[in-house]
């Protein structure tokens, strides 16, 4: 059995048991995050204009700028280890707590909808950080790059695990005070394994240094505007999160329009559809980015998303949307976040779990921010001035499209100064008197 892991999976026998933990783990929380993301937007959709929901995204995203602001004055601090299952404790009892939402009839159900759509969104954000910063101080270099992709099909198992209770829930009606219970018991195991599991793991420790919020910010901001390509990476990412906004609405407002009372069955469908797609690309995710090498990685997802979001332009209907939104989507999810996790596991410990806050929560959280207000302004425009609405939404279409192509000109000046910023002072690693050889992986 060993034999066959270890030949297919690349994975080590003494590898087996961690990766395991780590990956059950990551399976708990897609599989929550799948049942709640359908019933959260469908609930909300029917209690709401779906345009609304854009402001809802620009909220949440303040919100998790905030919470991703203070998880930052810890994150290079405390054990990550403890952290980590400080962060699933605090899921687990969220959960407990929603449901009341719901059982007491006086609460609007407009309101308890978006209060689990904000849950899910922040949980969407902030887990994979974690999780990710957390997998990196376990794995050397050499190992994140053959073991984070196995783990990483977890995360899309758990998400086909959870749509499918989802759509299933679109038939027989569970309800979500259900759905909710039954997500903070499996937050309960997570918690109970990474407790059990991983305490004996041995990690780099992090500083004790105490900083303010805004030191914290500022590091990692220095950090990011002297490497050249992080810069570039920088203006990539928020790129990528203002089109990845427009395109979600999209698909949102397109299916929902058509489809009427069967959208939550197709939303769950559609997400499945993403997730199983998403297993298929990551199993060749590591030996894309090697073929092609790092630094030229990061035009795959701008290069999709442009193409994507021009056939969506000129192809009206929730099919073309489900189209762009989905291609791009399971992009990002793969070998895009493959080629992130790889070049931030090149930054030093002490800064990296900073510079990883600023690129996978910051940037994207901003770049929806600044795509929902544009778009719901958009919108609101169109709709005062009895603009039709194939008009606005060809407008915010073509929006997205510009944006796109500037991620396009970002990830060349990445490939550009790659080999530059490779050489620069801040990536030099603090060895304390460790051989180079303990940084080598051999299979």
């Amino acid at each position: 059995m060993n034999k066959v892991l270890q030949r297919v999976f690349r994975i080590k026998p003494d590898e087996f048991g961690l990766v395991l933990t780590l990956g059950i783990i990551l399976f708990i929380n897609y599989a929550a995050m799948g049942i709640v993301k359908v019933v959260s937007v469908s609930g909300f959709l029917k209690e709401v204009k779906d345009h609304y929901i854009l402001i809802v995204w620009a909220i949440d995203m303040v919100l998790l700028i905030a919470a991703t602001g203070a998880q930052s004055l810890i994150i290079d601090r405390f054990n990550r280890i403890k952290l980590f299952s400080a962060v699933l404790l605090i899921f687990m009892a969220l959960y407990l707590l929603l449901p009341l939402t719901f059982i007491f009839d006086k609460f609007p159900l407009k309101i308890s909808y978006t209060l689990i759509y904000l849950l899910n969104d922040q949980q969407w954000r902030f887990f994979p950080i974690v999780f990710w910063i957390l997998a990196n101080d376990i794995f050397n270099p050499a190992q994140g790059r053959r073991l984070q992709p196995v783990i990483a099909n977890f995360a899309f198992f758990g998400m086909i695990f959870g749509l499918g209770i989802a759509a299933l829930d679109a038939r027989v009606g569970f309800g979500p005070v259900k759905l909710l219970y039954f997500n903070a018991s499996i937050f309960f195991l997570a918690f109970v394994l990474s407790s059990t599991k991983l305490k004996n793991i041995k990690i780099s420790k992090a500083s004790s240094k105490s900083v303010t919020m805004k030191e914290t910010f500022s590091e990692g901001w220095n950090f990011i505007k002297t490497v050249p390509a992080f810069a570039y990476l920088t203006v990539g990412m928020l790129g990528v999160g203002i089109v990845m906004t427009i395109l979600l609405y999209d698909i949102i407002s397109d299916a929902k329009l058509d489809l009427g009372n069967g959208f939550q069955a197709f939303y769950a469908q559609y997400n499945l559809i993403i997730a199983i797609g998403s297993i298929f690309i990551q199993s060749y995710a590591t030996r894309i980015i090697e073929k092609i090498d790092l630094k030229n990685s990061f035009q795959i997802l701008p290069i999709v998303m442009s193409i994507s979001t021009i056939i969506n332009f000129f192809i009206p209907g929730y099919i073309s949307s489900a189209y762009a939104q989905g291609v791009s989507r399971v992009t990002y999810d793969t070998i895009d976040l493959s080629a992130r996790k790889a070049i931030q596991a090149l930054v030093p410990n002490e800064r990296r779990g900073r510079v990883s806050m600023f690129i996978d929560a910051y940037l994207p959280s901003l770049g929806t921010i600044v795509g929902s207000l544009i778009t719901f302004g958009i919108i609101s425009l169109g709709i005062h001035f009895a603009v039709s609405r194939d008009n606005y939404t060809n407008i915010y279409l073509g929006f997205g499209i510009l944006i796109a192509l500037l991620a396009i000109f970002s990830a060349l000046r990445i490939r550009k100064t790659y080999d530059q910023s490779m050489l620069n002072w801040q990536l030099r690693r603090r060895s304390h008197g460790a051989s180079v050889f303990d940084k080598l992986d051999f299979d």
